[in-house]
């Protein structure tokens, strides 16, 4: 057991986080690294695939995988943005799309020819173009894909196909998608924005309404509501505190305390503003 903890450890050190604007969770006015090879992924490793200079496949545990893509931003700032592929039985079902179309096409192709697994179905948490940009993709292969009610409504305007609702996800509430459970906490980074817990593993996708240990800010907040932020995160902690490994959408993955971070940002801004 420690021997595994020791190997998962080293594999989370190894993610890149770099803070950049632009569509997603990065901020505006948060100075990041510019594009270079000071931020280029690292070469592939035991556990982990580098499939393209902007894709790359991790192993969290046993039959799950953290998808990690990458896009420079009209910035010129390169930042990178996470999901999960989940195994049951002879298939997978992934969290969030890669980035865009062409890293989706090429996530999809690493799990036909690396996994040889076919892909059962997806969930999408929140309407932003780097949870479900790929959804094209996820189409054209008759993919079904899901998400909340909200999720549909927000997404109307961002021109890719929308996923099906997930029927009884409102305020505080979960529903199950096969091993997984979808829990909407309510307005974060996003109206809409959803978590997913993979319980037999205790690992739990905070996407974008979890921030990483790096960063010092909320990111970006244009569709955020900064009010209910803290007690979505309180909803979040209340039902998953006992969670071994938390995934941020933007940032290296780590344990509960990103959830007392979260918080925390919040606190120190309401400090600021006070």
């Amino acid at each position: 057991m420690l021997t595994d903890r020791f190997r998962r450890l080293i594999r989370l050190a190894l993610f890149t986080f770099v803070v950049g604007a632009g569509s997603g969770c990065a901020w505006v006015g948060q100075p990041a690294t510019p594009p270079g090879p000071s931020t280029a992924p690292e070469a592939s490793s035991p556990g982990m695939w580098q499939v393209s200079e902007d894709l790359r496949i991790s192993e969290l545990r046993p039959d799950i995988w953290l998808h990690t893509s990458w896009r420079v931003l009209s910035s010129g700032h390169r930042v990178l943005s996470n999901g999960l592929i989940v195994r049951e039985g002879n298939r997978v079902v992934l969290v969030d799309t890669a980035w865009g179309v062409e890293l989706t096409e090429q996530l999809v192709g690493w799990i036909d020819t690396t996994l040889g697994l076919e892909i059962d179905r997806a969930v999408v948490t929140h309407f932003h173009a780097d949870r479900m940009g790929g959804s094209p993709v996820l189409a054209d292969r008759g993919i079904p894909f899901m998400g909340s009610e909200l999720t549909r409504e927000l997404g109307t305007d961002e021109g890719v196909p929308l996923p099906s609702p997930l029927v009884g996800l409102g305020l505080g509430k979960a529903v199950t998608f096969g091993s997984l459970e979808v829990f909407y906490p309510g307005p974060a980074h996003t109206r809409d924005n959803v978590v997913v817990w993979v319980p037999e593993a205790q690992v739990l996708f905070g996407g974008c309404a979890v921030r990483p240990g790096s960063a010092s800010s909320a990111g970006n907040t244009a569709d955020a509501d900064v009010e209910e932020w803290p007690e979505s995160i309180r909803r979040v902690q209340a039902r998953y505190g006992n969670a071994e490994i938390v995934v941020p959408s933007h940032g290296e993955p780590g344990g509960a305390e990103l959830l007392t971070h979260t918080l925390e940002i919040f606190e120190r801004q309401k400090h600021d503003r006070s």
